[in-house]
């Protein structure tokens, strides 16, 4: 037997199902003007984004997102069908938009070698987290894609094959570069985490470095420094490894 709250909430989806419906058929019929879709497809979207990073997906509703967005929840559902479609919307939005707008060649120019091409892509990874002209910083939606990370949604696998996985492959390409002819497939895989992980953790730490180290901000010139300082730690620990190999295996690139 449905309990009372069952009833009521296939009263309320039933409501919204009908109401999205007429919604589509008046556009069809032409009733009703299309509205601008461009425009108000990524009105939702901005504050949907917004609401997801703050509150997460489990804890955002529709109507949070419709009324930041100045939207009603019928031409939400008729955008996006549903809360998870938005959200797969939103993911898809952000990862694309991140890789145009910082992507992981940045600053690199033809014919440079792993070391310039490691440069940027710890420059494009950074500036994506933690540019205010990119996801917005740990204030902003870059909250999202670490609430996305430490609590997966069962859209993890989503951002991982559209923006995590391809990322890891230019990486592995250019860290087998450096640490070339020495390819030990575990001293490559730790490598790898490690520029990564050095990046995440001013994205994951940043309410802790600004009380303990105030100044850190999201300038472009802070981003780019630290950007630096990165790829510098990470090709003097690569060189290091290298060296350790060749004097094991009695010659080599040094």
């Amino acid at each position: 037997m449905w309990t009372r709250e069952t009833r009521v909430g296939n009263a309320r989806q039933g409501r919204l199902t009908s109401l999205s419906n007429r919604f589509k058929h008046m556009f069809k019929r032409g009733r009703m003007k299309k509205p601008e879709t461009q425009g108000t497809r990524e009105r939702i979207l901005d504050a949907a984004g917004s609401i997801f990073a703050m509150r997460g997906f489990r804890a955002a509703t529709v109507r949070q997102i419709s009324e930041a967005a100045g939207v009603n929840v019928a031409l939400l559902h008729y955008y996006f069908k549903d809360k998870a479609g938005l959200y797969q919307a939103v993911l898809e939005d952000l990862t694309d938009c991140g890789l145009r707008d910082f992507p992981p060649d940045m600053g690199v120019r033809p014919g440079d070698g792993p070391e310039a091409r490691l440069r940027g892509f710890v420059r494009g990874l950074l500036f994506r987290l933690l540019s205010d002209r990119s996801w917005g910083g740990y204030e902003g939606k870059a909250r999202l894609i670490i609430k996305e990370i430490s609590d997966p949604t069962p859209y993890m696998d989503q951002v991982v094959e559209r923006f995590a996985r391809p990322q890891k492959e230019v990486l592995q390409g250019i860290v087998s570069e450096i640490l070339a002819p020495h390819l030990d497939p575990l001293r490559l895989r730790a490598c790898c985490l490690s520029v990564v992980a050095q990046c995440l953790h001013y994205a994951y730490a940043k309410p802790v470095i600004d009380r303990l180290l105030p100044g850190v901000g999201s300038r472009d010139e802070d981003i780019a420094l630290l950007a630096a300082h990165i790829t510098e730690f990470s090709l003097g620990g690569m060189a290091r490894i290298r060296e350790q190999a060749a004097r094991q295996t009695g010659g080599g690139r040094s």
